[in-house]
């Protein structure tokens, strides 16, 4: 028995804390209904996806699937005589995979038992994901556990928004493609639905339309009819990868097999690639205005260009620093925490990150101003000047930073949001690897693979990354006088009123007054 506080447990232990909770009455009673007595067609069509639909049958129905799954893993082991609640992550989701794996066993056995042999379904030993045997299960067969889960938001996702227009893509792809077993749909696949969306009429989907395969004929027949456009291609995709991003999360299929991932869309680059960047003519400009001169040195106008410019953060990241828990030291760097908390999650899972502040601005007194805000209790960097508004506190400097950059003269494909594009275009120059950047950046990078590499990047590395970027004009003219002042109130709106005259009589004395 052991007894330490984080438990170690062998593959036997975990193997045999499964078996014995499976064994309980109401595992069998679910194994019995839903394997033993099931039809042979329906355990070969749909028995691919029993490993999570028998654990999502127990229970609240609200609790996504994958968290009655974790939760099975953890009563399995407290049932066995482990504490679950102590043993370690590793060991509980060991033991959600060998649950899994049970359950495709009693699968397997049911189908060789009707069929005298041993099906290509599912192999009775469960291996690495990227050894995963192909999954004949059709498409439809998931839809509803995938539904379910996005709209929880799985795998500590925040809840898709968009899920029901992903699943009329999938819906779709069926529609045009046939309900394919998920193990055999290819990247030759995906393309061909690629280039059937291209052909369907740009009304398709809107209101009341046939289906997918009349709509298409209906296309083919009047050639004058718009078609769907690059970019709504594009979007069907990403429904369609939304599906196997959970379909490899679930273990369905192996993460080799993207065939919705890699194809191109021209003409549909997101506005964020549109932007330009900061040249030095336009930094010249802002930085030596009076309104940026003229500002106070413990102001937003002052430090949020310069703070975007030397770390690539995002406008709404800086304005919801708290200065006394999002500045840190780690590993003895002065660094930026992005972290999620209530009311507020950076744009991606990526975008949880440590940014070392740059040396730049920690010599132009940026740690003095944090000592400042630090002693006068603000709630944020910028507080009070910066105030939450529905929702963000960005907003409103952002509308008066538009403003301004427009009056200097600078273009209009450069916002404040091309000080990150500046940032990266000066570190892309470098021989730095794309994964640090991406780590400091709070990209996705390349794959699952990338994302949980770029969380192993040392402090040591980020703060290289961050020394390496110069800005493309020399800011040595800019001094600070002093952070003692207090930072600026926020602006208060007064509603302006029509002045009019008063109506008077004829001896000159006020009737009433007229109404604005």
């Amino acid at each position: 028995m052991l007894t330490d506080d984080t438990q170690i447990l062998s593959d036997a232990d975990v193997r045999a804390a499964v078996r014995y909770w499976l064994d309980r009455e109401e595992w069998q009673n679910m194994i019995g209904k839903y394997i033993r007595r099931n039809s042979p067609a329906n355990l070969t069509n749909y028995g691919g996806q029993f490993p999570e639909l028998l654990p999502d049958l127990i229970g609240d129905e609200r609790v996504p699937a994958w968290e009655k799954l974790r939760r099975e893993a953890v009563w399995a082991l407290e049932h066995a005589g482990y504490n679950g609640y102590r043993a370690s992550q590793e060991d509980q989701r060991r033991t959600e995979e060998e649950i899994r794996k049970q359950i495709r066993e009693h699968v397997n056995r049911r189908i060789q038992e009707l069929f005298e042999e041993t099906p290509s379904l599912v192999h009775p030993s469960v291996v690495a994901a990227s050894e995963l045997p192909t999954n004949m299960a059709r498409l439809s067969s998931f839809l509803n556990a995938w539904q379910k889960d996005v709209i929880a938001g799985y795998n500590h996702n925040k809840p898709l928004k968009d899920a029901d227009q992903y699943l009329k893509t999938v819906e779709m792809f069926i529609g045009l493609m046939g309900d394919h077993s998920v193990g055999k749909i290819t990247f030759e696949t995906a393309a061909e639905f690629r280039e059937l969306i291209l052909q369907m009429p740009a009304t398709h989907g809107k209101g009341a339309t046939g289906s997918p395969k009349k709509e298409l004929a209906r296309a083919r027949a009047d050639k004058t009819l718009p078609r769907v456009t690059m970019k709504t291609a594009k979007r069907h995709f990403s429904g369609m990868n939304s599906l196997w991003k959970w379909l490899i999360f679930s273990k369905h299929v192996p993460a080799s097999l993207q065939p919705f991932s890699g194809h191109a869309f021209p003409g549909t680059k997101s506005k964020r690639n549109a932007r330009d960047d900061w040249s030095s003519e336009d930094l010249q400009r802002l930085f030596t205005s009076h309104e940026y001169r003229d500002a106070p040195d413990s102001s937003a106008l002052h430090w949020l260009p310069l703070i975007s410019l030397h770390s690539g953060m995002r406008l709404e990241e800086i304005c919801r620093l708290r200065p006394t828990s999002d500045i840190i030291s780690k590993d003895e760097v002065p660094c930026f925490d992005i972290a999620p908390r209530e009311g507020w999650d950076p744009k991606s899972e990526a975008g949880t990150r440590i940014i070392p502040i740059h040396s730049w601005l920690i010599r132009h007194g940026f740690m003095d101003f944090v000592t400042q805000q630090r002693a006068r209790s603000a709630e944020h960097l910028f507080s009070p000047e910066l105030v939450l508004h529905k929702g963000s506190i960005s907003s409103a400097f952002s509308r008066e930073f538009s403003k301004l950059k427009i009056d200097l003269g600078v273009g209009s494909k450069t916002t404040f949001h091309s000080f990150r594009h500046s940032f990266r275009t000066v570190l892309e120059s470098t021989d730095l690897k794309e994964s640090h950047i991406d780590a400091v950046m709070g990209h996705e990078g390349g794959g699952s693979e990338g994302r949980t590499y770029t969380k192993r990047v040392s402090t040591a590395k980020l703060r290289q990354v961050v020394e390496a970027f110069e800005p493309p004009l020399d800011l040595a003219f800019l001094r600070l006088a002093s952070t003692d002042a207090p930072p600026p109130s926020p602006k208060v709106m007064v509603k302006k009123r029509k002045l009019v005259p008063p109506v008077l009589d004829e001896k000159g004395k006020v009737v009433r007054c007229r109404k604005a």
